[in-house]
C-alpha cells in the first residue's frame, strides 16, 4: 500500500486546470484530489486570477501578465505545494472598421456561390481583419459577364463594399498539378552519426518504453470497458481535460513512422496493439447505443452538440482537431505498417464526420469554423482526401469541402494578410489541406463527380491554389521568425512582428511542424530551393532544437527568443507539440529526395540511405561540408543538388573525382544522368561563421546552417561579435574573442540561458 506522502503527490500530479498559456476565461479549480487530498488556492495577482479562479484580463495596452497560482494539498496532517503559471492574454483591441478595400474576384463557377463571403477590411488601428458580408442583388441563378461589379454591406459599418467579379475558363488550374513526388515511406533510412539519427533515436527509446494501456486509458473509460490498470494520461490528456484522446493520435503517428524509418518490428507489434485497442473502443461506443455509428473518441459526443451550439473554449476544446489526430494516427497505421484493422476504423469514422456535418447547413458550418480554438479542427480536409484516396468514397472527398473555412480563404484569396491575431496552428494545418483538397479535385474523375458541389469546385480549384500560394507569401514574407518559426503566445501579430517581438512565448513547435509539412507539399507543385531553404531552417534552427536531449519525449511548447531564454520541454503535459514531437523526429526523411520524370532531387543534407525500385544511392557527410552522393545502382536520371541560400556562391561540384561546373537552376546545381553503379557527386560547401539581420536593429551569427546562441543569463541583449572575432574550438563551441562569451549551435542548448537575437 502506498503511504500518504506518496498519495499526496499523486493527487498533486493529477491537477490539471487547463491551457494555461493562453488565458481569456475563468479557470476551474479542483478542491479535492482522486486521493482523498483537500486542496487550497492562492494567486500571487488576485488583479488577474482570483483564488477562486476567476480571470479579470488585462485592458488593452497593458500587455499579457503572468500569474503564479499555487495550491496546496493536505492529507491527514501531511502537506505539499504545487505551482502553476498562467498567461492572461491582454483583452482585445477594439475594432472600428475604416475602410474596406475593393476586391477583383476570379472565378469559373455560375452563380451567386462564386461570391466570398468574408472580405478584408482596415480598422482604425492599422489592422487588416477578415469581417463577413453580404452582397446585394446577386442572381441566384446567373451567367455573368466576362466582368461583374457587386456591391455589398458589412454589418456595424456604414461603409460599402464592392466586387469586380471577373470570369475564367477553369483551365489554368490545370497548370498547378502536382509533378514531383517524394520516395514512399520506409525506403529512406538514416545513417548513424548525425544529430538528426540521435535525436530520432532518443524519440524511438521512448516510444518503446511508453504504456499502450496508458494511451487508452481515455478511450475505454469513455467506451465504459476496463481499462486495465492503466495510469491516467496527465496533462491536455487529464480525464477531465477537454482535449484527451490527441496524443494518443500522435503516438499512433509516431510509431507508424519510426517503423516506416527503421524497420523494427517492435514498433509494428505496438501500432498493432493500439490499433486494436482503439477497435474494441469503436465496437463498444456502437454496442453501447449512446453514439453515432463508427464514432471513436476519448469522450463522448457532448462536445461535438455544444460546437454546433457555439459554445466557446474552454468550455469545449477543439473535438475535431482530436478526432484529426486519431484518424491521422490510423492512416499512418494503415499505409505506413499495413494494418487493415486501423484503415476500417478510421473509415467508420470518416462516415460519422460525414453523417455529422451533412447534416448542417453550411452557414452553421462556417461560424463553427471561426471560433477561436473550440472551431479547430486541424488538417481535417486534408486527412479526409487521404482517406477518399483509398476508400474512393465520393462521401469522403465531399466531407473534406465541409471543413473550407472562408474567413481564413476568402481575403487570403483576394491578396490580402489578414493573419494578425489569429491562432497560427489553428490556421496552418487548414492551409495544407486546402492544398490537398485542391490536389484531389484535379484528379480523374473529380470533374464528373456525383456532386454537384465538388464538380463546380473541380472546375475552379484554381482559386484553392492561389489562396495557399497567397498564405505563404504573406507568412514568409511577413510572420516567419529568424529560426524558421511562427507567431508569439500562439498567434500571427502583425506583419513584420517578427523582426521585433521577442519573449518566453515565440515560436510554437507544431506550427513549425505544419509549416514544414505545407513547405514540402508546395514542393510538389513549384519545386525551388528557396522553398528547401526555408524547410532547412526551420528542421535545424527550431524542429531540431525542440527535441529533448533525453529519451523522453519531451518537445519544446515555445522557442524562446528573448535574451537569456530557456527551453522548457514539455513530457507530462501532452501539449499539441508533445504530440507532434513524436512525428518530427521521423516524417521529414521523406522530403530529402524528391523526383520528377526527368531528376532526382537533393534536398537536405542529411545522412541517409534511399533503396527504391528506381534508386540505390546513398548521402553521406564525408569531413564538414563535403557531401558525397553514391550511387549503389544506375540512376539515368539528372541530379539536381540543392545550393543553399547560405552557401552562396562558395561550393565546389566534382563527379567521379574531377570538378564539375553545373548549370545552377531554380536553386539546384544540375549534373546530367546517366550514373552507373560505384559513381559518385561530391559537393563541398564552406561553413563559416556569419552575421546576418534577425530584426530591426537586431543581429544573428550563424555556421553554415546553424544558427549559433550566445550562452548568458543576462536578460538585456548583448552585442553581435563581428564574425572575425569568433573562434571555432575543438569540440564544435565557438568563443567571441573580445567577451569570452561562449556559443553553440543552437540545436546543442540544453537548458542553459541563451542569446539567439542580439543587438546589431
Amino acid at each position: 500500500m502506498k503511504d500518504k506522502r506518496a498519495l499526496l503527490a499523486e493527487d498533486l500530479a493529477a491537477v490539471y486546470i487547463g491551457n494555461l498559456n493562453t488565458v481569456e476565461r475563468s479557470l476551474t479549480l479542483p478542491h479535492s484530489g482522486p486521493n482523498g487530498s483537500a486542496f487550497s488556492w492562492e494567486s500571487d495577482e488576485e488583479r488577474f486570477i482570483d483564488k477562486e479562479g476567476r480571470v479579470h484580463r488585462p485592458l488593452f495596452g497593458m500587455g499579457d501578465r503572468k500569474v503564479h497560482l499555487t495550491v496546496t494539498a493536505e492529507l491527514d496532517g501531511l502537506t505539499e505545494n504545487r505551482v502553476f503559471e498562467a498567461n492572461v492574454l491582454q483583452e482585445k483591441k477594439d475594432t472600428v472598421i475604416t475602410e474596406i478595400p475593393p476586391v477583383i474576384w476570379q472565378t469559373a463557377q455560375e452563380g451567386a456561390s462564386a461570391l466570398p463571403d468574408y472580405i478584408a477590411a482596415v480598422t482604425a488601428d492599422g489592422r487588416t481583419v477578415s469581417v463577413p458580408v453580404r452582397w446585394k442583388d446577386v442572381p441566384e441563378q446567373g451567367n455573368y459577364d466576362t466582368e461583374t461589379v457587386f456591391s455589398g454591406t458589412v454589418e456595424g459599418t456604414g461603409l460599402r463594399a464592392k466586387i469586380s467579379l471577373r470570369k475564367t475558363d477553369g483551365e489554368d488550374g490545370a497548370r498547378h498539378c502536382a509533378a514531383v513526388r517524394f520516395p514512399e515511406p520506409g525506403g529512406i533510412r538514416l545513417l548513424p552519426g548525425s544529430c538528426f539519427y540521435e535525436a530520432a533515436v532518443r524519440m524511438e527509446e521512448w516510444l518503446l518504453a511508453a504504456d499502450i494501456d496508458q494511451m487508452l486509458f481515455n478511450f475505454r473509460r469513455a467506451a465504459s470497458l476496463d481499462p486495465k490498470g492503466a495510469l491516467p494520461m496527465t496533462g491536455w490528456d487529464a480525464p477531465e481535460g477537454n482535449l484527451r484522446g490527441h496524443t494518443t493520435g500522435h503516438f499512433l503517428s509516431g510509431l507508424a513512422l519510426a517503423f516506416s524509418v527503421t524497420g523494427d518490428r517492435r514498433f509494428q507489434e505496438k501500432t498493432d496493439a493500439l490499433v486494436k485497442g482503439l477497435a474494441e473502443c469503436q465496437a463498444a461506443f456502437a454496442a453501447g447505443g449512446s453514439t453515432a455509428p463508427g464514432f471513436l473518441s476519448a469522450y463522448d459526443e457532448t462536445q461535438f452538440d455544444l460546437l454546433e451550439e457555439y459554445t466557446p473554449y474552454p468550455q469545449i476544446w477543439a473535438p475535431y482537431y482530436t478526432l484529426d489526430k486519431i484518424m491521422s494516427g490510423l492512416y499512418d497505421a494503415y499505409t505506413l505498417t499495413g494494418n487493415r484493422a486501423a484503415l476500417e476504423t478510421e473509415s467508420a469514422m470518416g462516415d460519422w464526420v460525414y453523417a455529422r456535418l451533412s447534416g448542417l447547413d453550411a452557414g452553421k458550418r462556417r461560424k463553427m469554423w471561426s471560433m477561436y480554438i473550440a472551431g479547430e479542427y486541424g488538417g481535417m480536409p486534408g486527412t479526409m482526401v487521404r482517406l477518399f484516396r483509398i476508400t474512393r468514397k465520393e462521401e469522403h472527398l465531399l466531407c473534406a469541402s465541409f471543413f473550407l473555412n472562408p474567413k481564413l480563404f476568402d481575403p487570403l484569396e483576394a491578396g490580402r494578410d489578414i493573419l494578425e491575431d489569429m491562432h497560427a496552428n489553428q490556421h496552418i494545418p487548414q492551409i495544407l489541406g486546402l492544398l490537398e483538397f485542391h490536389d484531389a479535385l484535379g484528379e480523374p474523375g473529380a470533374g464528373a463527380a456525383a456532386s454537384a458541389i465538388l464538380r463546380q469546385m473541380a472546375a475552379d480549384r484554381n482559386r484553392f491554389y492561389l489562396t495557399v500560394k497567397n498564405f505563404l507569401t504573406f507568412t514568409v514574407n511577413s510572420h516567419l521568425y529568424v529560426n524558421g518559426g511562427v507567431g508569439e503566445t500562439e498567434m500571427f501579430h502583425h506583419p513584420g512582428s517578427a523582426q521585433t517581438l521577442f519573449t518566453d512565448k515565440n515560436t510554437e513547435s507544431c506550427a513549425t511542424y505544419n509549416m514544414e509539412r505545407l513547405y514540402a507539399a508546395y514542393f510538389r507543385h513549384e519545386p525551388s530551393g528557396r522553398l528547401m531553404d526555408l524547410y532547412e531552417n526551420s528542421l535545424i534552427n527550431h524542429i531540431l532544437m525542440s527535441a529533448s536531449h533525453a529519451a523522453d519525449g519531451g518537445t519544446t511548447y515555445f522557442m524562446p527568443l528573448r535574451p537569456g531564454g530557456r527551453k522548457e520541454y514539455s513530457t507530462e503535459e501532452n501539449t499539441c507539440c508533445h504530440g507532434t514531437g513524436m512525428e518530427s523526429r521521423f516524417r521529414y526523411v521523406r522530403d530529402i529526395y524528391a523526383f520528377d520524370g526527368s531528376s532526382l532531387y537533393v534536398n537536405l543534407y542529411i545522412p541517409s540511405v534511399l533503396q527504391t525500385d528506381a534508386f540505390d544511392l546513398c548521402l553521406k557527410e564525408e569531413t564538414e561540408g563535403l557531401f558525397i552522393l553514391e550511387f549503389a545502382a544506375a540512376c539515368p536520371k539528372d541530379v539536381r543538388i540543392r545550393i543553399p541560400e547560405w552557401a552562396g556562391k562558395d561550393f565546389v561540384v566534382s563527379v567521379n573525382g574531377s570538378t564539375y561546373t553545373p548549370k545552377i537552376q531554380n536553386g539546384y546545381a544540375v549534373v546530367p544522368g546517366g550514373f552507373s553503379a560505384g559513381d559518385k557527386i561530391s559537393i563541398q560547401f564552406d561553413y563559416t561563421v556569419r552575421r546576418f539581420s534577425s530584426g530591426d536593429g537586431k543581429a544573428s551569427l550563424a555556421y553554415g546552417p546553424y544558427i549559433l546562441a550566445a550562452l548568458s543569463e543576462k536578460a538585456e541583449y548583448m552585442k553581435a561579435p563581428q564574425p572575425e572575432t569568433v573562434i571555432r574550438s575543438g569540440d564544435g563551441s565557438f568563443v567571441s574573442g573580445r567577451t569570452g562569451i561562449k556559443m553553440l549551435p543552437a540545436y546543442r542548448v540544453d537548458r542553459e540561458a541563451y542569446h539567439m537575437i542580439m543587438d546589431d
